[in-house]
This record gives C-alpha cells, sequence and structure tokens, in this order.
C-alpha cells in the first residue's frame, strides 16, 4: 500500500488554507462524500458523535478510499484511546479540554513513537492497519508517522487559555484548535461564542500559537455560503489557517430545510 499523504500538512507547506468536516455521524458514506466534495480532512468525532473507536475505523477505512485525511477526534486524553486511533489509520488526533503544559507532554508522547530523545511513547506494534497489517517496513513507517501524525489540542477553558504561553512551546504540537463554544459557556456566555470576551481570549490564543511557530485550527459556524465566506476571511486575517466548515449533521439539516422550504 503507498503510504498515505497528509493533505492538511500538503496544503499548508503550499501556502493555502486546509479545508474539513467534522463526522459526527456513524456513516462512512458521509466521509466518502465529504472527499467527493473536495476537502482536505475530515475529524471524526468520537467525543460528541454516538460511536466509538469500531465506528471511527470504518469512516477512516471510507477516507482512505477516497483521500481524504482522517483525523480523529477522541473523547479524553488516555494514552490507549490515542494509540488505538492512530494504529487504526488516523493521521491525527484531537484532544479535548487541554489545559496544562504537563497534560500537552503526555498527549504528544502518547502520539509519537520513540525516535532519539523524542520522548515519544506510543506502543511499538508492527502489526495494525496503519502499517497495512503488517506489510509495511518498520523503522521507515515509524519516521513517516512521526513526521505526519499531527496532535491537535483543543484550548476551551479559562484555564487553558491562562496557560496557553506554556501549552504552545511543547514541542511536537501541530496546531491549536479554538473551542469558542465551550469557552463561551465556562465562562457564563453559553451559546455567545462571537462575544467580545471570547474572541479576546482566542485572540490570546493564536498569539502564543503563532509565536511559536504553530497552526491553529478555527470551527466556522455561519449558516449561509456568503457568511461563510466572510467568517472565513476573519479567521485567516487572525492568523488561523485550518478551518472546519461545520459538521455532517449541519450541512445535512441545512440542506434538508432548504428544500422543505422550496416545496412548502
Amino acid at each position: 500500500m503507498t503510504k498515505k499523504e497528509n493533505l492538511i500538512i500538503k496544503r499548508l507547506s503550499e501556502g493555502k488554507a486546509a479545508i474539513g468536516v467534522a463526522g459526527q455521524m456513524n456513516s462512512p458514506e458521509n466521509i466518502e462524500i465529504a472527499g467527493a466534495a473536495g476537502f482536505d480532512f475530515t475529524y471524526i468525532d468520537c467525543e460528541h458523535g454516538s460511536f466509538y473507536l469500531e465506528g471511527a475505523t470504518n469512516m477512516i477505512r471510507a477516507a482512505d478510499a477516497v483521500g481524504i485525511t482522517p483525523i480523529v477526534r477522541l473523547p479524553n486524553h488516555e494514552p490507549s484511546g490515542i494509540a488505538r486511533a492512530l494504529d487504526a489509520g488516523a493521521m491525527g488526533v484531537i484532544i479535548p479540554n487541554v489545559s496544562t503544559c504537563e497534560q500537552v507532554k503526555a498527549i504528544v508522547a502518547a502520539a509519537k513513537y520513540k525516535d532519539g530523545g523524542n520522548g515519544g511513547t506510543r506502543g511499538a506494534c508492527p502489526g495494525t492497519r496503519a502499517t497495512w497489517h503488517q506489510t509495511t517496513e518498520w523503522p521507515g513507517f515509524v519516521a513517516w508517522s512521526n513526521e505526519n501524525t499531527v496532535v491537535w489540542p483543543l484550548i476551551e477553558s479559562p484555564e487553558g487559555v491562562a496557560n496557553i504561553e506554556e501549552i504552545a512551546s511543547v514541542a511536537g504540537i501541530h496546531a491549536l484548535m479554538l473551542g469558542p463554544f465551550d469557552y463561551a459557556h465556562a465562562i457564563g456566555l453559553p451559546g455567545q461564542s462571537q462575544h467580545p470576551e471570547v474572541q479576546a481570549a482566542f485572540s490570546k490564543v493564536i498569539q502564543a500559537a503563532k509565536k511559536n511557530g504553530i497552526e491553529v485550527v478555527a470551527s466556522l459556524f455561519s449558516p449561509t455560503p456568503d457568511l461563510l465566506e466572510e467568517e472565513k476571511k476573519n479567521w485567516l486575517a487572525m492568523g488561523a489557517r485550518i478551518l472546519v466548515a461545520g459538521s455532517d449533521r449541519r450541512m445535512l439539516h441545512n440542506a434538508m430545510s432548504q428544500r422543505v422550504k422550496a416545496l412548502r
């Protein structure tokens, strides 16, 4: 099997934004559709989706079939969950509610194989789906995986924002993902992800990321293409180059609602 290409890394290296979609439904077909539509990546949501690794593996398989890069959003920080998602073929992980430097160091270690003094602790098993069932030359796979596996801590709490300078300085992070909806809820502003307090907090996160040479992942919430275009421009101007255009749930609902409205 030819080694997969991480389209997120490729797009960024070309000076372009990487565009993705959240897969929250246990549906490999939705992942295939996302690939056919032209998205660069999908994050498979095992935190808020009604499935876990068995469902995620089938969705990763669908992503591989259409050439879209699969990232798995896990429900917690457990090293075993990180290893199992990557062994299943995910090309990266999103870890929720990261708030300390120590947490990030443990997450990065769990996602990387030991190589010299990098501190990696990922279990070295040659017989996984990621190695194409023990048919991939092991030293080469280790180097490829360490280089192409992305780690995205999700910053969504006041503590995480307060500790962002230390968090962003940890080696091995590819990008910081912003969680404005959770952050707004945590500070007593439920549903107000565009509130000035929320935007100020995440401006601080973006500045820390840029200072340390890492990327920023932004989730877009606009319901229409015109508003989405404006939201994209704002995020790009702020320095976020990895954009999540919404979830399969929301997109399916929007499409159905538009057709109902047209036919009533």
